[in-house]
């Protein structure tokens, strides 16, 4: 029962039961090495997993659940080991590709041998390959207490449509600090608590000094920039003190 009174306990009298899958080893998939397409309170817990042709884990769709019941926790995902072999050498996987919904966390993983090609610890909006794709992007993923070693050259590597925000909780993805952000760059991103850094980060990190947010529009009428990307431009306060008292320029 849905207690909309207090959204800070909406499931006071049905809460989630959460499902637990602890200490998969999985490698040398043509794939990933573990799965979840349509999940509400699903974790998984201490997964091993190496050699994986597109990812160690992916989470497709976190559906009807708050934040904190989907999530990845502890675990150790290796992109390439010594063991290796051509279809890896060719790849670039991910470690854990983000759902394309909300409320999905990663806490406490570990990530080696991400160096080669566009291999990265993070990827996002799964199953978002093209402009067909199901989401717009934007989604927001909360990370805390990443071990992301040396041999990590790129941490983030944003799939399509390249719209995609960490929430990074303790700084351990940013280096920014508690509650600092990473997402894609766009101009209209580009802010003076923002760092730019396409080698290992795919696009900017900033401090918690500001907040990024996803922006959608829907219901809009007509429709004539139906399945358009949307295009933002960054604002210019010199635009308004140039306005005259009627609001033109």
């Amino acid at each position: 029962m849905y207690d909309s009174t207090d959204p800070a306990n909406p499931y006071p009298a049905n809460p989630p039961i959460i499902a637990e899958f602890h200490n998969l080893v999985s490698y040398k998939n043509g794939r990933n090495g573990a799965i979840a397409e349509r999940v509400g309170a699903v974790q998984f817990h201490n997964f091993k997993t190496a050699d994986n042709v597109l990812a160690g884990i992916e989470f497709s769709l976190t559906e009807d659940i708050i934040d904190g019941y989907a999530k990845v926790v502890g675990g150790l995902i290796v992109g390439k080991s010594e063991n290796t072999e051509d279809l890896i050498d060719l790849a670039s996987p991910h470690g854990i590709i983000t759902p394309r919904t909300e409320n999905f966390s990663i806490e406490g993983t570990k990530f080696y041998n991400f160096n080669f090609n566009d291999a990265a610890a993070l990827g996002t909006c799964s199953h978002c390959f093209h402009p067909a794709s199901t989401d717009s992007g934007a989604r927001t993923v909360r990370v805390s207490g990443l071990e992301i070693d040396d041999t990590v050259t790129k941490r983030i590597m944003y799939q399509y449509p390249r719209r995609a925000i960490f929430l990074d909780e303790d700084g351990s993805l940013t280096n920014q600090g508690a509650g600092s952000w990473a997402t894609p760059y766009y101009l209209h991103n580009d802010q003076p608590e923002c760092t730019v850094d396409a080698e290992v980060y795919d696009g900017i990190t900033c401090t918690s000094s500001i907040q990024v947010r996803r922006i959608a529009f829907s219901g809009y009428s007509p429709s004539n920039f139906d399945g358009m990307e949307m295009k933002i431009a960054k604002y210019d306060n010199t635009l308004k003190n140039e306005q005259t008292d009627a609001g033109t320029l």
